[in-house]
């Protein structure tokens, strides 16, 4: 089945964004394409483009793979109840594939270096980050949208 995306302006790309949301990243030496599901995420600008923050622990991969490759992708679920958001939740590490691991189907981004989960998602904003701030026991990532689409 041909999963059919539509372009999004990017100042109305925070519009998108609901809670959960997996977050893309590319690991490092093992290059490969992690997701991983996020709670506390919200919309924070929108001129000229659309800006997203969220938090992250440090002790995690995506927090690794965001600050080495320095883009991510916000992934909106078609159904924030999917078991398989709480599987990619389960597992942090470098040498794991996500999407061998649980059967997810992934296409590469368009103006990114990700992989999204395109069965899973009703929309995306691949994001240049920003800034970093470690406040407490999490780093809160910032992007700027580069491109966004929607089901």
């Amino acid at each position: 089945m041909e999963n059919t995306f539509q372009k999004e302006d990017l100042t109305e790309a925070y519009k998108l964004i609901t809670p959960p949301a997996l977050i893309a990243t590319k690991g490092g030496m093992e290059k490969l394409y992690n997701i991983t599901p996020v709670s506390w995420i919200m919309p924070m600008d929108y001129e000229p483009v659309t800006k997203v923050i969220f938090s992250c622990d440090p002790a995690h991969q995506c927090d690794a793979n965001i600050k080495r490759s320095k883009e991510f992708a916000v992934c909106i679920p078609l159904d924030a109840d999917d078991p398989v958001i709480e599987k990619c939740g389960s597992v942090s590490s470098a040498d794991i594939d996500k999407f061998a691991r649980f059967g997810i189907t992934g296409k590469r981004a368009d103006k990114t270096d990700l992989m999204i989960p395109v069965e899973l998602v009703s929309s995306w904003i691949e994001c240049r980050l920003v800034r970093i701030i470690s406040e407490g026991s999490v780093d809160l990532f910032i992007g700027e949208a580069v491109a966004a689409f929607k089901k």
